[in-house]
C-alpha cells in the first residue's frame, strides 16, 4: 500500500495551528478586557450619578476604571458623558420654558436664563 504524505490543503500542521490558536486566545483576551473596561466605566458613572458627580465618593470606582481602560478610552468615555449631561441639561432648559433646572446646576452645567 502506498501512503501519501502530501497535504490536501485543508489540513493544518501543528506549526500552523499554534499561531492560529494564539491569535484566537489574544482576541478572546482583548474581548474580555474590553468588556471589563465597559463594566468598570458603568460602575464608576453609576456611582457619580448617585453622588451628584462627587468624585471623592467614587475614588475606588474611578481607580479601577482608570486602571483597566486604556487612557484614550477613558478620555473618550468621559467626553461622551459630559456631552450627554450637557445635552440633557439643554433639553430640560428648553422644556421648562427658560427655567434653569435644578439637575443642570447639580451636574455642573451652567445655564443662564436669557435677558
Amino acid at each position: 500500500a502506498v501512503v501519501s504524505t502530501q497535504s490536501t490543503g485543508s489540513e493544518m500542521s501543528e506549526a500552523e495551528e499554534a499561531p492560529a490558536a494564539a491569535s484566537k486566545h489574544t482576541e478572546m483576551a482583548k474581548t474580555s478586557k474590553r468588556k471589563m473596561c465597559w463594566s468598570k466605566r458603568d460602575v464608576y458613572f453609576e456611582c457619580l450619578d448617585k453622588n451628584d458627580n462627587d468624585q471623592t465618593k467614587c475614588s475606588a470606582e474611578k481607580e479601577e476604571y482608570y486602571a483597566i481602560c486604556p487612557g484614550s478610552w477613558v478620555k473618550h468615555f468621559n467626553k461622551l458623558r459630559i456631552q450627554a449631561q450637557y445635552s440633557s441639561g439643554i433639553d430640560q432648559y428648553r422644556k421648562s420654558g427658560g427655567v434653569v433646572p435644578e439637575g443642570a446646576k447639580r451636574d455642573g452645567i451652567l445655564l443662564k436664563k436669557g435677558p
